[in-house]
């Protein structure tokens, strides 16, 4: 079953919202604004941000990312932007 597949079965059954329409409803919330992954981990309720992203990118919605390293650690932190 391809993901558009499973998708529509997901709504047909009464699913409610995907992870995709989460996503795409938070960025419509704060356009113009770097949001940060972990936020909108919480906000999907699923670590899936760089995927959910991308799924959201093929439906048409220009969506930029970056990284920031913490000084004086590895540690890295993504944010993403939805600018219409």
């Amino acid at each position: 079953m391809s993901p558009q597949q499973c998708e529509l079965e997901f709504r047909a059954t009464g699913g409610g919202m995907t992870q995709n329409d989460r996503l795409e409803a938070i960025f419509r919330e704060h356009p113009g604004e770097w949001l940060p992954m972990p936020d909108l981990a919480r906000g999907i309720r699923a670590y899936a941000v760089h995927s959910r992203v991308a799924d959201l990118r093929r439906r048409g919605m220009q969506i930029e990312s970056r990284c920031v390293r913490q000084p004086g650690t590895r540690q890295r932190h993504s944010f993403y932007l939805w600018a219409p």
